[in-house]
């Protein structure tokens, strides 16, 4: 090899024992440097050395361990363990004191450069350029001075394939070592897969360090047990669920702790997945209510894992009562009047919303129990709590107690049904129509009542509730309780406050307020004013109103739909059935008022009106009066025929 390079020195062409990497590091070298001058590694300062060291520090603190076992394979020989970085600097050199003290004669030391630019062909330059383990043995080096080394060297790479560094070992060219190159790519290697390991490693903990961040910020419960049933992770918020620190359960058999009902200890036993199922379990010493779920990791058919997800039962409440929106709009400013009976009406509620007792509403249909009990609601402490309105007379006999309590449904792909007292946990449960209630869910209310705990129907699982109850009825529920058909007990305990709502036609001196206020909800949603004329009150006062406010307002609405673009409402605006019972109540020997005979031809001339649809000729013809005479009353009593023609029309757009 030495007369190879002597001939290539002398320009004469390279012979063909000379490597193909040696060859190209020889021609590469020949353009900078002169074979035969003598020249020292350049050197990092010790600041940059320390920035440089800094930088690579995962790298050497790998490569550091891997050398030093080389090293001692090598202890007694002349060697030194050489690792650069991928700029080719010397950041960690370990070996015999005798090489070690030779070598930094030329800068071959911490902080030196392998650089083919400034020292010609040479392994550690090799290794980096052309990315294969390369060995150098004395005359292949192209500066003589560097003739009496041996450098085998092989490149680190990183998980993308760029060089990361060289680790190499350096020999005297009269004492090589035939493992070297070998232990340079073997520690190379190790160096290599270590510090994949330890990547691989930090990405894994950063994952499950992102993955117990996620499950900590989930409000639901979550638990882990592995194929021999030992707990190996639970969240933050299913500690707060079941009461007891993770420190205390991970690592643990659930069995020691767990307590689950038969159906969900066979649903484990046979890898059955379970889904949103109300139960309650034991943890340690207390119950735990809950919602739970389960399912099973498998891999080859075997259960690797088991993760179980549990939700409190209140917030599950509390989600299903805001989806359903179990609210009441009404306030003890809805129920107006002036009258002495709606008054106290107002002043009963107003102590009731502030107690915690239950209420008993009477009253006829339609006179506003439903209203009152919202008013109720909304005016007391449990305001911010849903308002649950279970009528009674919806459900047949058989379906009312399974509706009002609730039941259980344990099996696969089945859900049971939780009770309204459940609900309404926290709030107020409206019992509508309670004289509907057959006696066996009579006595279950009155249970509930009593002892504060529901169970459902096909459970023995005590469910504790804090509700209030408001019933009402349009029955005489005295005459109900002396004939047996409603429990005297159930009445007492309901009846703490009794409030007796007073018919429509027990408030005459409300019907201003009442149809105010309706009519002004009605110009708000038609965007123009109505207002009510005085005939049209004493026609009001004159009816029976069997079906009280809510009939009012049903009669007011189709009152102002015949009144068409007038604005103001009056009698001949009324369905006939409430105009007729009126004017019958005009001629009734009872009433002690006698019409004058202008106020019978002004009705006569309304009457007509009606009767004629607003068509003055045919008017005229029915009266036995001029167009004109006829024009002229028609202005006396301020009566607008074309008033009754936009009834007419707005009636056949009803129709159609």
């Amino acid at each position: 090899m030495l007369k190879a390079w002597s001939e290539f020195i002398e320009g004469k062409k390279i012979l063909p024992e000379v490597p193909q990497q040696i060859a190209s590091s020889w021609l590469r070298s020949r353009l900078r440097l002169n074979p035969h001058q003598n020249i020292r590694l350049q050197q990092l300062s010790s600041y940059h050395l320390l920035a440089a060291q800094v930088s690579s520090f995962e790298m050497i603190s790998v490569a550091r361990p891997v050398m030093e076992d080389i090293f001692q394979y090598l202890e007694h020989s002349n060697s030194a363990i050489v690792y650069v970085n991928n700029a080719g600097y010397i950041l960690e050199i370990l070996g015999h004191p005798n090489i070690i003290k030779k070598i930094s004669m030329v800068g071959i030391s911490r902080g030196g450069l392998f650089s083919e630019d400034t020292l010609g062909t040479n392994a550690f330059s090799l290794a980096l350029i052309e990315r294969v383990p390369s060995q150098v043995k004395g005359a292949e080096h192209y500066l003589q001075q560097f003739h009496t080394l041996v450098e085998s060297a092989a490149p680190i790479f990183d998980l993308t394939g760029t060089p990361r560094g060289a680790l190499g070992i350096v020999n005297f060219v009269d004492a090589p070592n035939p493992n070297a190159m070998c232990l340079a790519a073997i520690g190379a290697r190790m160096i290599e897969s270590q510090c994949q390991s330890d990547l691989l490693l930090e990405e894994q903990n950063m994952q499950f360090a992102q993955l117990n961040k996620i499950l900590s910020s989930i409000s639901e419960g979550v638990m882990v047990w592995n194929a021999e049933g030992i707990l190996s992770h639970i969240n933050a918020a299913a500690e707060e669920i079941i009461g007891i620190s993770a420190k205390k359960l991970v690592g643990r058999p659930y069995k020691e702790i767990f307590f689950y009902p038969k159906f969900i200890q066979e649903s484990i036993e046979l890898q059955q997945p379970l889904i949103d199922i109300e139960t309650a379990f034991q943890a340690g010493d207390h119950t735990v209510n809950c919602m739970l779920s389960m399912q099973f990791i498998t891999q080859s058919d075997a259960v690797q894992s088991v993760i179980v997800t549990v939700r409190p039962e209140n917030e599950v409440r509390k989600l299903i009562q805001h989806q359903l929106g179990v609210r009441s709009t009404s306030t003890l400013d809805d129920i107006v009047g002036i009258s002495p009976k709606i008054r106290e009406v107002r002043r009963l509620a107003n102590v009731a919303a502030n107690a915690e007792a239950n209420v008993f509403i009477i009253g006829e249909s339609g006179a506003g129990k439903n209203m009152l009990a919202g008013a109720i609601h909304n005016g007391g402490k449990r305001r911010d709590g849903p308002f649950v309105i279970f009528s009674c007379s919806d459900y047949v006999v058989d379906g009312i107690l399974r509706e009002l309590m609730g039941y259980e449904d344990t099996r696969p792909g089945h859900r049971g049904r939780p009770s309204k007292f459940e609900l309404a946990q926290g709030g107020t449960l409206y019992v509508k129509g309670v004289d509907f209630l057959p006696l066996e869910a009579q006595s279950a209310l009155l249970n509930a009542l009593e002892l504060g705990i529901v169970c459902r129907l096909g459970s023995k699982r005590p469910i504790e509730v804090d509700t209030r109850v408001i019933a009402s009825t349009s029955a005489n529920i005295e005459r109900l309780v002396v004939q047996g058909s409603f429990r005297a007990d159930l009445y007492y305990r309901l009846s703490a406050f009794e409030i007796r709502v007073p018919s429509l036609r027990e408030r005459e001196e409300d019907f201003p307020l009442l149809v105010e206020r309706i009519l002004s909800r009605f110009s708000t949603q038609m965007k123009r004013p109505l207002k009510a004329s005085p005939d049209l009150m004493d026609a009001l006062k004159k009816y029976s109103w069997p079906g009280n406010l809510q009939e009012l307002e049903i009669v007011l609405e189709r009152t102002v739909a015949n009144a068409g673009n007038s604005n103001v409402i009056g009698p001949l605006h009324l369905p006939e059935f409430i105009y007729y019972s009126s004017e019958n109540a005009l001629f009734s020997p009872s009433m002690p008022k006698v019409q004058t005979i202008e106020e019978v031809e002004h009705e006569l001339i309304l009457r007509t009106a009606k009767a004629c649809k607003g068509n003055v000729s045919e008017m005229s013809n029915a009266l036995g009066i001029s167009r004109t005479t006829l024009w002229r009353k028609l202005k006396t009593y301020n009566v607008s025929a074309k008033a009754f023609k936009d009834a007419l029309e707005q009636d056949n757009e009803v129709s159609l």
